[in-house]
């Protein structure tokens, strides 16, 4: 199964993080007011800024989540995080520098009953050339398909279903000596069942009409050079990544999944910067309906175009209209080709928006905001913390 969506939610819980954690940290300060002031603001100038506070975040910290999905509705969630304190890296030798280790417990739930709970581990070892990623979790997903199964009203707002289950994945990405490069290895399983929520409906639905296991071992090859993990300005990110599924990985499915990315960033001026994105995805074989890739865009709802391939483009551009001040103006499309076991047809389909972004914490690169999209059939807000492409 294979669900995307931006933002990136775990940057987002970090900065949320922020404004518990400051009164658990004021319970043991001498004041209040100091510690706001040497943590909170930029002493470059005097603006809010949490820099500081996360460059030295160790110990527990409650986090809140909130999720602007428009496949699943809105949400709130909560998280535990814990900060492993940083190891002492020598900058001349490793001039490169990773996010910090962070383990968390975590649940949340939206408005249209989608719950969901678990564990996971961000590991980053040996001067940050090894990182490790691992989940565990429970998810209880009320989600829409859209099949062309001859009615006009399946097509328009979908048929619900819902998937109940445990999932696990586990990634472990090494850095080729202090280069940019990475390569890495991936496992996912899933452990759910699957049930269509619809009544008197005389159609043939695909597979899986129960319960499933679905286990993949994938390949990866990265490049990244972007000058933040954060907000980017400049430099490029590209992705290459195999999955196969298959019975000895302890799938009921049989099939392959490639997926391809390019992210490039390039600095307009001295505040503004212009993004470019291209995606391309394909699957082939013995696919379950919920694994074919699906247009990923600000606008559209997860699952909303799918197809046996998919490409997708999107250029972004954040108008720096003061240091911490920034306009967002952002725009894609994607095209899918057809699906035959579910008769989904070639799709083009555009999207795009606007936002505002604030710079919340300046020397990690840092920006936080909302931007507004409009897809075809609906609007969506999101809340953006970092890039939107993750």
């Amino acid at each position: 199964m294979t669900i995307r969506r931006n933002p990136p939610y775990a940057y987002s819980a970090l900065v949320a993080a922020v404004i518990l954690a400051a009164w658990s940290s004021a319970a043991r300060s001498d004041s209040f007011s100091d510690w706001f002031a040497k943590n909170m603001i930029d002493a470059q100038d005097g603006k809010f800024d949490v820099s500081n506070y996360l460059a030295s975040a160790t110990g527990f910290f409650p986090v809140p989540i909130i999720i602007t999905e428009p496949a699943v509705g809105a949400g709130l969630g909560f998280a535990v995080a814990y900060f492993h304190p940083p190891k002492p890296v020598d900058a001349e030798v490793h001039p490169h520098r990773g996010p910090p280790s962070i383990t968390v417990g975590f649940g949340a739930k939206t408005e249209n009953g989608t719950n969901f709970y678990g564990v996971g581990h961000l590991g980053v070892w040996n001067e940050d050339h090894v990182r490790y990623l691992g989940a565990i979790a429970r998810a209880d997903a009320n989600l829409r398909f859209y099949p062309n199964l001859g009615q006009q009203a399946l097509l328009d707002e979908g048929i619900k279903f819902n998937v109940l289950g445990e999932f696990l994945f586990q990634q472990l990405k090494v850095r080729l000596r202090e280069s940019n490069w990475w390569l890495g290895m991936d496992y996912l399983y899933i452990d759910a069942e699957t049930n269509f929520l619809i009544q008197d409906q005389p159609i043939n639905l695909p597979p899986p009409l129960g319960a499933f296991e679905q286990g993949g071992v994938g390949a990866v090859v990265e490049f990244d050079s972007r000058d933040s993990t954060f907000t980017p300005s400049r430099g490029l990110r590209a992705k290459l990544q195999y999955r196969n599924y298959a019975d000895t990985w302890g799938s009921d499915f049989d099939f392959g999944h490639v997926h391809g990315s390019l992210n490039y960033f390039v600095p307009v001026g001295e505040f503004s910067t212009l993004g470019l994105r291209l995606d391309g995805e394909a699957v082939n074989g013995d696919v379950p309906f919920f694994s074919f890739p699906f247009v990923n865009l600000r606008g559209i709802p997860a699952m909303r175009y799918q197809g046996q391939e998919v490409v997708t483009t999107e250029a972004e551009f954040l108008w720096g209209l003061t240091p911490r001040w920034t306009l967002n103006f952002f725009a894609g499309a994607g095209r899918t080709t057809a699906v035959d076991s579910f008769a989904a047809s070639n799709d083009t389909v555009v999207a795009g928006g606007l936002g505002f972004r604030y710079r919340i914490a300046r020397k990690l690169r840092m920006q936080v905001g909302i931007d507004v999209a409009r897809g075809p059939e609906e609007t969506a807000f999101y809340l953006t913390v970092g890039s939107a492409w993750f």
